[in-house]
C-alpha cells in the first residue's frame, strides 16, 4: 500500500482541506492518505475548536484513512519543531511523500530558500541581527536578514515558512519522502472576514464566524460530515473548547510564578518570564495579559505558546526529543489495513489505550507533559472534564 502524509491541524476541517487531502491521493498515487493532527492545542498556542478525537473523526469521514495525533508539545512549537514532529511520525509511519500547501506553489524555490534560512551562515547572521536588535520580533529579524544576505526577499506567506521547515525536517532526519506541495487558494491564514460561499476561507475567519454566529452560521462553508461532527460534540458538551474558562488559573499561575524557573521552560527567556509575572499581577482577563506582555519581539503566537510551556513545565530539550509514542485518532478500513501491515516494522509505538504507553524515560517523560496539558484542556469543555478524560477515549474505526 503506498502511503502519503499530510501535517494538519484541521482547525475546522474545511474546503481548502478537502482540495489538498484530494490532490495529495492523486499526485502521490496513493492508497492511504496519513494525517498527523495537532491533537488538543496549535502550532500558534491555541487551544482547537474540538479536541483531537472530534476532529480526527470529522476527517475520517471526509477522506482521511488515517489520522494520528501530533502530541503536545510539538503540536504548539514553532515551525522548526512542530514541522520535524510531524515529519519524524511520518517517517516512522513509512509514508513516502509529504503533501502540504504553499503560497508559491513552486517546490524548488522553496527548496533554494530552505537550504537557506537552515544554514549555519544565515543562523549566525540572524543571531546577530537579533542582538543587535532586541526589539525586533523573529520573523522581521528572518526576513531583514535574508534580504539583506541573500538580495532577494525571503517568501513570507505562513504556508511557505511552514513548508521550508518540512523541507529542513526532511533534510534532517535523512528522510526519504518526496515532498509534494499545492498551491494555497482563498485567504491568508489569518483573515477573519468570510469571503463569498463556494470560496476558500481561512480556518481563521471560520472560528470567528463561529464566535459571533453560532455553528449555523458554518453550514455554507464547512463538508457536511465536519459541520455533523461538530453539532455532534455541542450536544455532548464537547465543543467548541474555550480557553477563557481558564482565566483564573492562568492568572493565579502566573502572578505566584517564580522567575528562575519560568526561565527553565521553552520560549520563555530574555526577560519574557519578568514581563509575563507582572502582566498577570495587573491583568483581569486573559486579553488583557497577552495585550499587557505583547512587544514588538513578543509576538501573540509566542506568549501564547510561552504560557502553554510554562504552565506544563515544558523545556527546549522536550521540543528536540523525537516522540517516544503517538496515538492513533481515526482510522478508516485502509487505515485499519496499512497499520496491520506495519505493525512488526514501525519503530513508533501507535497507542490506543494507556496501557500501552512505553516504560522508557521518555516516553514517561512525554506522558507526564501531556498529562499537564490534558488538566487544563478538560476544563475548557462547555461542559468540563474529569483530568483523566481524554486519555481514556477511543479512537473512530470505520466500520
Amino acid at each position: 500500500m503506498k502511503p502519503v502524509g499530510i501535517i494538519c491541524e484541521y482547525n475546522p476541517y474545511h474546503a481548502g482541506h478537502a482540495r489538498q487531502l484530494s490532490a495529495a491521493r492523486r499526485e502521490a498515487g496513493a492508497d492511504v492518505v496519513i494525517a498527523v493532527m495537532s491533537e488538543h492545542t496549535t502550532q500558534r498556542g491555541e487551544l482547537a475548536v474540538a479536541d483531537g478525537y472530534v476532529r480526527a473523526e470529522a476527517a475520517l469521514r471526509c477522506g482521511a484513512d488515517l489520522v494520528i495525533g501530533l502530541p503536545f508539545p510539538y503540536s504548539s512549537s514553532p515551525a522548526e519543531f512542530f514541522a520535524l514532529g510531524g515529519v519524524r511520525i511520518l517517517n516512522a509511519l513509512g509514508a513516502d511523500a509529504l503533501h502540504f500547501g504553499s503560497e508559491s506553489g513552486d517546490i524548488d524555490a522553496l527548496r533554494d530558500a530552505a537550504s537557506r534560512v537552515y544554514s549555519p551562515p544565515f543562523l549566525d547572521a540572524l543571531t546577530q541581527y537579533q542582538q543587535g536588535n532586541p526589539e525586533c520580533g523573529i520573523m522581521q529579524c528572518r526576513a531583514t536578514v535574508y534580504e539583506q544576505c541573500y538580495s532577494t526577499p525571503l517568501p513570507g506567506g505562513s504556508n511557505d515558512l511552514l513548508a521550508m521547515a518540512y523541507l529542513a525536517a526532511l533534510d534532517t532526519t535523512g528522510s526519504t519522502m518526496c515532498p509534494l506541495t499545492i498551491r494555497r487558494r482563498g485567504q491568508a491564514y489569518n483573515e477573519t472576514n468570510v469571503p463569498m460561499v463556494g470560496q476558500y476561507p481561512s480556518a481563521t475567519a471560520l472560528r470567528a464566524l463561529w464566535q459571533t454566529g453560532g455553528l449555523e452560521s458554518l453550514r455554507p462553508h464547512l463538508p457536511s460530515p465536519v459541520l455533523e461532527c461538530l453539532e455532534e460534540a455541542m450536544a455532548q458538551g464537547l465543543a467548541p473548547l474555550d480557553i477563557d474558562r481558564l482565566t483564573p488559573a492562568i492568572l493565579a499561575f502566573y502572578r505566584t510564578a517564580s522567575a528562575d524557573n519560568l526561565t527553565l521552560c521553552a520560549e520563555v527567556d530574555g526577560g519574557l518570564a519578568a514581563r509575563l509575572i507582572e502582566a498577570a499581577k495587573a491583568a483581569t482577563t486573559l486579553s488583557e495579559f497577552f495585550s499587557l506582555a505583547a512587544t514588538k519581539r513578543y509576538t501573540t503566537a509566542r506568549l501564547r505558546r510561552a504560557v502553554l510551556f510554562g504552565l506544563c513545565g515544558v523545556r527546549s530539550e522536550d521540543l528536540r526529543t523525537p516522540p517516544s509514542y503517538v496515538r492513533l485518532l481515526a482510522a478508516s478500513h485502509a487505515g485499519c489495513d496499512y497499520l496491520s501491515s506495519i505493525r512488526k516494522t514501525c519503530p513508533l509505538p501507535i497507542l490506543t489505550k494507556p496501557a500501552d504507553i512505553p516504560a522508557s524515560p521518555e516516553a514517561q517523560r512525554q506522558r507526564m507533559i501531556e498529562e499537564r496539558l490534558e488538566a487544563l484542556v478538560t476544563l475548557t469543555y462547555p461542559t468540563p472534564k474529569a483530568a483523566s478524560y481524554l486519555i481514556k477515549q477511543h479512537p473512530t474505526i470505520q466500520k
